[in-house]
């Protein structure tokens, strides 16, 4: 529990907290990837992966638990981590699917762990396309 002796310094702390939490995650060597997949999460979990590299060769942990999203998002983050070359632990908690799936499936077999509660959800991928009709014939073919 936080108590504060002034409302000042409540603000300061509260603005902090986000990189102070940060720190001690990249200090354990850990990633949270939670909520939508998207190219915003993709940038950041691939920024931290590159800076977790830079910092040594110990793995790393992931924490996900997502339902889902962009998928090419999701396939950047997959890359990176089979591109870096510390082990990479990864554990599902909650909800994992869609292009969550994609990104747990980057991890090692023997590295893939999951939470006692943690559900999975794969299907095949979801596309489309429009257009006029020769178009979609081109297409179709």
């Amino acid at each position: 529990m936080i108590f504060y002796s002034k409302e000042s310094e409540k603000e300061e702390i509260s603005k902090d907290t986000p990189n102070i939490v940060m720190e001690k995650l990249l200090k354990s060597r850990t990633i949270v990837i939670s909520g939508e997949i998207n190219q915003s999460l993709a940038e950041k979990v691939v920024t931290q992966l590159l800076i977790l590299e830079e910092m040594g060769n110990d793995p790393i942990k992931i924490f996900i638990n997502s339902q889902g999203g962009h998928v090419e998002a999701g396939d950047t983050i997959h890359d990176m981590i089979k591109f870096i070359t510390p082990k990479v632990i990864m554990i599902g908690t909650g909800w994992v699917a869609s292009a969550g799936i994609t990104i747990y499936l980057a991890a090692d077999k023997e590295n893939r762990y999951s939470l006692p509660n943690t559900r999975y959800m794969i299907h095949q991928p979801l596309g489309g396309f429009n257009g006029p009709a020769t178009d979609i014939g081109i297409e179709a073919e």
